[in-house]
């Protein structure tokens, strides 16, 4: 009997053991079975990412989100290691890593997520990258990294990035971009270098260097005095004359003034409009003396500093330039002309030039200023039309009513941007066709061919 149960006992113990083993190799065929399914959907998203150009930027744009927004993996100047900084994003050392980059930064508003990207791509191991293709890579890679020198203020590229312009001195998109990423990086003494270099010719029109000015990150007031005389494009010295007037920068007035004798009609034409600007006066006389000049381009910017100056001490001289024969110039010196501060006694005075058009002009400009300045001052009683609820055409159809001599083109058929471009109209030379007749993309493709 004891032998039976000693039998028992150990069946019971076999059979035990045999369970336990099962579980076990349960357990194991469980978890092998979970590992290689993730190991499954890693070959697949690899696979998308290799078949989807989307997917993969995707992933890289994730991988820079996570490792830059706040409670991300701890970076530092020195090489990044580790899976959650930039050396683990797969694939990011190469041209669509770049663009990605580029992208992301772009879209970071936040100070820190720049700063904490910025500390990443400036570090050790992707900066050698950074510097590789800046050395020997494509164009397209080259502006990619340009850009991104840039964008993330890496000052330490600056060397390269000189390098770059001088190599590819004859490509405008690394010349445009290059100069853009000077700009942003506030490196004057290299822009103040290559604008002097007569070497480089300029190949950037003279509006995509006022663009380039206005992103400049140092002394602006700094350049424009270096470069005003010194640089070797005109278009340069253009730009700093119109950045004076606009900044307000009355210190370089002197330097603006010598060039309304420079005998070139787009360059006076800028000067007289960046010293009515500043109101300065020891170049006063010599603007007065250009309301009558022949060019009417010269003429419409005269009036415009002649307003600046003061409206009562210019009343003559914009009157005469109210009676003009060419449309535009009448405009802006009506504009002016709103300014005086008796009505009553500005409407006697344009009726007393006995000019149907100037009175007409001058009327228009005066139901205009009323009504904005109604908008301004929130004084529209309910109803009543406001100047947003004019439509383009009615207020070119406004402006013309009466207020052209026989035969002049009409300002309707500019569009909405053309007119307002036109107030940049002094970088054309006398004998060029009237604004009337360009259509936009034919004026900034003018300004494009100079």
């Amino acid at each position: 009997m004891g032998m039976v149960q000693s039998l028992i006992d150990g069946l019971i113990v076999f059979m035990a053991a045999i369970l336990l083993l099962f579980a076990a190799l349960l357990g194991a065929l469980r978890f092998s079975r979970a590992a290689k399914s993730r190991q499954i959907q890693k070959m697949r998203e690899r696979l998308i990412c290799l078949l989807s150009r989307e997917a993969e930027t995707q992933r890289m744009k994730n991988g820079l989100i996570d490792m830059v927004r706040p409670g991300g993996k701890e970076i530092s100047a020195g090489s990044m290691s580790g899976s959650g900084g930039i050396e683990g994003i797969r694939g990011i050392r190469s041209l669509r890593g770049l663009q990605v980059i580029s992208e992301t930064a772009d879209e970071l508003t936040s100070p820190q997520e720049r700063a904490r990207l910025a500390l990443a791509v400036g570090g050790e191991w992707y900066a050698r990258y950074l510097k590789k293709t800046l050395i020997g890579g494509t164009v397209d890679s080259i502006v990619l990294a340009l850009k991104l020198t840039g964008s993330l203020g890496l000052r330490q590229f600056v060397p390269d990035i000189l390098t770059q312009i001088y190599c590819y001195r004859s490509t405008t998109q690394v010349q445009h971009i290059g100069m853009l990423s000077l700009c942003l990086l506030g490196a004057e003494k290299e822009l103040v270098s290559i604008c002097r270099d007569q070497t480089v010719a300029s190949l950037l029109s003279f509006r995509t260097l006022e663009e380039l000015f206005d992103r400049y990150q140092g002394d602006r007031e700094r350049l424009c005095k270096a470069l005003i005389d010194s640089a070797a494009d005109q278009y340069i010295r253009r730009t700093c004359i119109k950045t004076i007037g606009e900044r307000g920068y009355a210190r370089l007035a002197a330097s603006v003034q010598r060039y309304l004798t420079c005998g070139k009609p787009n360059v006076q034409i800028d000067a007289v409009r960046a010293l009515g600007q500043l109101r300065y006066r020891p170049a006063y006389e010599q603007i007065r003396s250009f309301a009558s000049d022949e060019n009417w381009e010269m003429r419409l910017t005269a009036a415009t500093a002649l307003g600046l100056y003061g409206v009562e001490e210019n009343i003559e001289p914009l009157l005469f330039l109210l009676c003009d024969s060419q449309w535009w110039v009448r405009c802006r010196a009506a504009e002016a002309l709103t300014q005086y501060p008796n009505r009553e006694e500005l409407l006697r005075r344009v009726e007393a030039t006995n000019d149907r058009f100037a009175g007409e002009m001058m009327r228009f400009a005066l139901d205009k200023d009323a009504l904005f300045q109604m908008e301004a001052a929130g004084g529209r009683s309910a109803g009543e039309a406001t100047p947003s609820a004019l439509d383009k055409d009615t207020l070119f159809q406004l402006e013309l009513a009466g207020s052209r001599s026989a035969g002049e083109a009409a300002p309707s058929a500019l569009d909405k941007d053309t007119l307002f471009q036109l107030e940049l109209a002094g970088s054309r030379s006398a004998g060029e066709a009237t604004p009337s007749a360009l259509d936009k993309e034919a004026l900034f493709q003018k300004e494009a061919e100079e």
